[in-house]
């Protein structure tokens, strides 16, 4: 995430209220970075990426951390 403008966000069961997702999302090996507009709920295992922002919500297949940013930055979901 060196040139992005994306932050790492810690992802615990207070942040995942805060941010309407289910505790199920809170896992040892999910991420969520997050910008100026929007997060970005991502977890390697399962391979899915979720893009949040004011206007909605797009799930998408992903990767890698790296291909989820890509998708998002390019706008190639949703």
């Amino acid at each position: 995430m060196a040139n992005s403008p994306f932050e790492p966000w810690p992802l615990n069961e207070q942040t995942a209220k805060i941010l309407g997702l289910p505790l199920v999302a809170v896992t040892s090996t999910a991420q969520l970075p997050a910008c100026g507009d929007g997060w970005l709920w991502f977890e390697p295992i399962e391979q899915i990426a979720v893009w949040y922002r004011f206007t909605g919500q797009h799930a998408f297949p992903a990767a890698s951390l790296t291909e989820a940013l890509q998708c998002v930055e390019q706008g190639a979901i949703g």
